[in-house]
């Protein structure tokens, strides 16, 4: 028996008539203007023939909403249809039931175990960025996304949950770090959202359903760079960036958020050419959406990192389009009443910002401005923002050994030890074996200091 013929058996299809009129009133079908006879049908049963990949992406959808669980293309034709780890889910697809499909897909690969760890080997991918930005800048808004599928019907309920589990795992994330609860974000996801994107809504349900999907994407993606599983993390952040797009006013401004998130990766992985134009693509949405002065801010703090590294590269006017830029989240900000913000953004605060400050004035040679804009983050940051307040300790231990302060470059950085075996995160734990690295050698202090560090944190950093 053919893996489509398992399927079909358990999801009850007593004849092939019903189960070719369900392929071809499917809405992935009826955008495709494809049609599906009984005779096909039986081909495919019987193994006789194999559909083009279109008809059995949208095979794949009907069996998964009849039987109520993700079924993918890899589970019905295995060998045929299975798409190349390198090549899943990195485009920024045009029809919307076709990303439905890529995000199920994507989210089954993570439930394998020797296919989630070939993801998590998969490293950045710059070729894509040019096309996501285009694909999201230019492309067709979608006129309508109301679905009919042999589903319940989805309910705003059900997305306002979604939205909840979301919040409550970002709260996990910045305390502990994404390595905590990556894996129940993913199984969330799998279990929970892909069966509900592939259900039945009215547009209006619709666009805040892709509006909840595109955050906990995003929060995956996020959790995923935070690991430095970067091939990961961006197709997370490609797909949560097309649902942003499907989702129209009700994403407010999450567009921007979704690019400058890649704008930050591609900067990790030294792209710096891509992360501005990332960042300034999230000027685009800004200027064509009702956004709030957090979004705004925060993409001019992209933007300005972006040409920090620019100018450490080489490009001396860099340097001025990073002030400027600068300026502008500072102005932003401060324009805002923070208690307005979405909830996704209710990190990026006046601490968070002088944070940002500092990076990018450290960057172009100014640590000594940047070491009371690093205090100021420091004090600012809560307890329940672990991670966010590790990073600050360990930017400004960098910045006085810039300064030449070994001293208290060092007193900041023995503070910071019992957070870092706490936090479960792979940048935290990078970051902090560069600021080791960058300490004088022979010097008894130094030694003394990486004394403790063994004694407290052998095998974690």
């Amino acid at each position: 028996m053919t893996g489509l013929a398992r399927l079909y058996a358990e999801a009850g299809f007593g004849k092939h008539e019903s189960f070719a009129s369900a392929v071809s009133s499917h809405p992935l079908a009826r955008q495709a203007g494809l049609s599906v006879s009984r005779v096909s049908i039986g081909r495919y049963l019987a193994g006789t023939t194999v559909p083009e990949l279109v008809v059995a992406r949208v095979i794949v959808a009907v069996l998964a909403a009849r039987l109520g669980r993700s079924v993918t293309l890899n589970d019905v034709w295995p060998v045929t249809f299975a798409p190349a780890i390198s090549d899943l889910a990195l485009r920024y697809e045009r029809s919307l039931p076709v990303t439905v499909e890529c995000v199920a897909e994507l989210l089954s690969c993570e439930m394998d175990h020797a296919r989630a760890r070939a993801l998590a080997m998969l490293d950045f991918a710059p070729v894509a960025i040019s096309e996501a930005i285009t694909g999201w800048r230019y492309g067709l808004a979608d006129a309508t996304i109301d679905r009919q599928a042999e589903t319940r019907q989805v309910t705003h309920r059900q997305v306002d949950r979604i939205r909840e589990t979301c919040a409550w795992f970002a709260g996990l994330d910045h305390a502990r770090g994404g390595g905590l609860v990556r894996s129940a974000v993913t199984a969330y996801l799998h279990d929970q959202v892909a069966p509900l994107l592939r259900g039945s809504y009215t547009d209006a349900v619709g666009r805040a359903l892709f509006a909840a999907a595109a955050e906990m994407l995003q929060l995956a993606g996020w959790m995923a760079y935070d690991l430095e599983r970067h091939g990961l993390a961006q197709r997370y952040y490609i797909q949560a960036l097309r649902l942003a797009k499907a989702s129209g006013a009700q994403s407010r401004g999450f567009d921007a958020f979704v690019l400058v998130r890649l704008s930050q990766q591609a900067l990790n992985r030294d792209h710096a050419d891509e992360a501005l134009y990332l960042a300034r693509a999230a000027h685009d949405d800004i200027a064509l959406t009702t956004t709030t002065p957090a979004v705004r801010a925060l993409a001019y703090a992209a933007e300005a990192r972006a040409c920090a590294r620019l100018y450490e590269k080489g490009d001396a006017h860099a340097a001025t389009a990073c002030r400027q830029a600068l300026i502008a989240a500072e102005r932003e900000l401060d324009a805002g009443n923070l208690g307005d913000e979405p909830g996704w953004i209710g990190y990026f605060d006046p601490p968070e910002l002088a944070a940002e400050v500092a990076h990018s004035l450290v960057v172009i040679g100014d640590t000594t401005a940047a070491l009371p804009r690093l205090d100021e983050a420091l004090t600012g940051k809560s307890a329940d923002r672990a991670r966010d307040r590790l990073f600050c300790q360990l930017n400004l231990a960098s910045a006085h050994v810039k300064t030449g302060d070994l001293d208290a470059a060092l007193a900041v950085a023995e503070q910071a030890i019992p957070t870092v075996g706490s936090i479960m995160s792979s940048r935290v734990h990078s970051r902090f074996q560069n600021f080791r690295r960058s300490l004088p050698v022979g010097e008894p202090r130094v030694a003394a200091f990486n004394e403790r560090v063994h004694d407290e944190l052998a095998g974690v950093a």
